[in-house]
C-alpha cells in the first residue's frame, strides 16, 4: 500500500533579516517538494532446528522508504490563507496562485511568486502566512509562518515602541507623526489623533500599559544593565518594568571622590618680645653698693618673654592642578557633568 504526504518549503525574500514585508506585496520564493512514503511487507521467516523442524515462526513486518520529489507542473493551485495574529486571530484574505504563474521549476522544484493584494496592509500586529494545495483538496496547512508587515519608507524594520534618534528639522515632526513616529514628550496616548483606538491600546500594552509616550526631553538613554555590572545603582532604579526593568529611571550622580591638596606658605618671618630688668643689692643695675658685684650676687632668678600676637588670619588652600595630573581631568566649569552631545528628537514607533 502507497502512502503520500505532502510538504512545501518556502522561504520569504524581502531584504532585510526581520522578514518585515512592505504593505501590499509579498514576495515569495522557496522549494515546492513532497515528501513520499512507500510502505512494503517483509516475507514471514521460519525459525528451524538442526533436523529442519519449524520452532518457530517470525511474522512479516511493515517498512516505510521515505523520498521527496518536486510536484509535477500541472496547473495545481496554491492557496495563501492571510491572518492577524490578535486575540482571537483575524482572518483577513486568502489568495489562490495557480501553480503555472509561480515561475515554478518542476525538475529542481525551485518556485517564485509576488502576491499582491491592497487588503494586506501595515499594521502593529504580526501577519500569518498557511499554505495549501489543491492536491491536498486544501484539507491541511502544509506551510505556517509569521511575517511583519509596515508602513514603506517609514521604518519598516522597526517594531512598535522602538525609540529612534531624528535630527531632522522640527517642521518636520507633524509628517513623521502622520506616519506613526511620535516625539518622545509625555503626551497622553489618547491625544495621538494619527493612531486608531485599536492601535492606541496595542501602544499602551507595549508600554506597560502607559497612559503616556515616555518624556526623554533633555534625557539620554542607557542600556538594561540586566546583571552585567556597569549600571552599579541599578537596584536604585523606579519606575520601570519590574520596578528596575526596562523603562526604569535614575536621577543624576557623580561618582564618590575625593581632593588633596596643600595650604599656602607664609614664608620666613620672626616675632619680636621682651625681658623683665632685674635689680640687686638696692643699687643701680650698672654699679651698686657694697662689696659684692652684678655676677656673684644675681642669685637664681627668671626671665619672661611676650611674643606679640600675629592677630587674626587664615591661609589659602590650593587642590591638585587636574591639568598637570597624570591621573586628573581637565576642569570645566559648567551647571552640571555631560559628555559633549549633540541635540536630537527622540521619536517612538506608535504604528
Amino acid at each position: 500500500m502507497k502512502h503520500i504526504i505532502l510538504t512545501l518549503t518556502m522561504a520569504i525574500m524581502t531584504g532585510i533579516s526581520s522578514l518585515s514585508l512592505y504593505a501590499g506585496t509579498i514576495s515569495v520564493s522557496g522549494t515546492l517538494s513532497k515528501k513520499i512514503t512507500t510502505t512494503t511487507n517483509t516475507d514471514a521467516i521460519i525459525v528451524r532446528n538442526c533436523d529442519g523442524v519449524p520452532l518457530d515462526t517470525i511474522p512479516s513486518s511493515a517498512v516505510e522508504n521515505t523520498k521527496y520529489e518536486p510536484y509535477a507542473k500541472n496547473g495545481q493551485t496554491l492557496r495563501f490563507i492571510v491572518t492577524r495574529l490578535e486575540n482571537p486571530e483575524l482572518h483577513i484574505i486568502t489568495i489562490d496562485t495557480n501553480i503555472n504563474s509561480t515561475n515554478y521549476n518542476a525538475t529542481s522544484g525551485q518556485f517564485s511568486v509576488d502576491l499582491t493584494r491592497n487588503i494586506i496592509i501595515e499594521s502593529r500586529y504580526n501577519y500569518k502566512v498557511k499554505i495549501r494545495i489543491s492536491e491536498d483538496t486544501y484539507g491541511s496547512d502544509i506551510f505556517e509562518r509569521e511575517y511583519a508587515l509596515a508602513p514603506a519608507g517609514s521604518g519598516s524594520a522597526f517594531p512598535v515602541g522602538s525609540v529612534i534618534a531624528y535630527l531632522g528639522n522640527s517642521g518636520n515632526i507633524a509628517g513623521m507623526e502622520a506616519n506613526g513616529w511620535f516625539k518622545c514628550a509625555g503626551q497622553s496616548i489618547d491625544g495621538l489623533t494619527a493612531l486608531s483606538a485599536d492601535e492606541k491600546t496595542a501602544l499602551k500594552n507595549v508600554l506597560g500599559n502607559s497612559s503616556n509616550l515616555p518624556d526623554l526631553r533633555g534625557t539620554f538613554l542607557r542600556g538594561l544593565d540586566e546583571s552585567k555590572g556597569l549600571d552599579d545603582d541599578a537596584g536604585s532604579r523606579t519606575g520601570g518594568e519590574s520596578t528596575t526593568g526596562v523603562r526604569s529611571q535614575q536621577g543624576e550622580s557623580m561618582r564618590n571622590h575625593r581632593h588633596s591638596g596643600n595650604t599656602s606658605t607664609d614664608g620666613a618671618h620672626t616675632h619680636t618680645g621682651s625681658t623683665s630688668s632685674e635689680r640687686w643689692g638696692g643699687g643701680s643695675d650698672d654699679t651698686g653698693s657694697g662689696g659684692n658685684s652684678a655676677a656673684e650676687n644675681s642669685g637664681t632668678h627668671s626671665h619672661t618673654l611676650t611674643i606679640n600676637s600675629a592677630g587674626s588670619h587664615d591661609h589659602s588652600f590650593t587642590t591638585s592642578d587636574a591639568q598637570n595630573s597624570s591621573t586628573g581631568i581637565t576642569p570645566q566649569a559648567g551647571n552640571e557633568n555631560r559628555p559633549d552631545n549633540i541635540a536630537v528628537y527622540w521619536l517612538i514607533r506608535g504604528r
